[in-house]
């Protein structure tokens, strides 16, 4: 393996404990309105997106979210070049689609976005896009 990295996503795990915190207050003044299933909700989305790993090695990048929810990968050979990247704060977190693509994180503003052969682009969210860049342009030499 050339590269791994898991980025812990903090601003996801801040949003989904302070929406646990306003259900535990609202089933605290409201006990008569069922809420677990809101609780299950944020739990899951908790666990899911919790974090982002990142690896590189084997001609491929992987990515996949916490436990391994939602695993992705391209090979080397699609790849035509990478630049590190700012995103909006209003592009948000998990997966989305960006107006030049689509966006992995879990927390921050700074990706990785990688321009395919094909003429679409994938940014992978990262705590160090340095070193994320770093290592793809090293697997891409070879």
């Amino acid at each position: 393996m050339d590269y791994k990295h898991t980025q812990i996503g903090t601003a996801i795990l801040v949003v989904m404990g302070t929406s646990a915190l306003v259900l535990a207050y609202g089933s605290m003044t409201k006990p008569e309105e069922p809420i677990e299933f809101a609780f299950v909700v944020v739990g899951i989305i908790a666990i899911l997106f919790s974090s982002l790993t990142i690896k590189i090695g084997e001609g491929q990048i992987r990515w996949f979210f916490g436990p391994g929810f939602w695993r992705k990968s391209l090979d080397h050979s699609q790849i035509e070049s990478a630049s590190v990247i700012t995103t909006k704060w209003y592009y948000g977190l998990g997966i989305r689609l960006m107006s030049t693509g689509w966006l992995y994180n879990v927390s921050g503003s700074h990706a990785v976005e990688l321009k395919l052969k094909d003429g679409t682009t994938v940014s992978l969210g990262t705590n160090e896009p340095e070193k994320l860049l770093a290592a793809i342009e090293k697997a891409l030499e070879r």
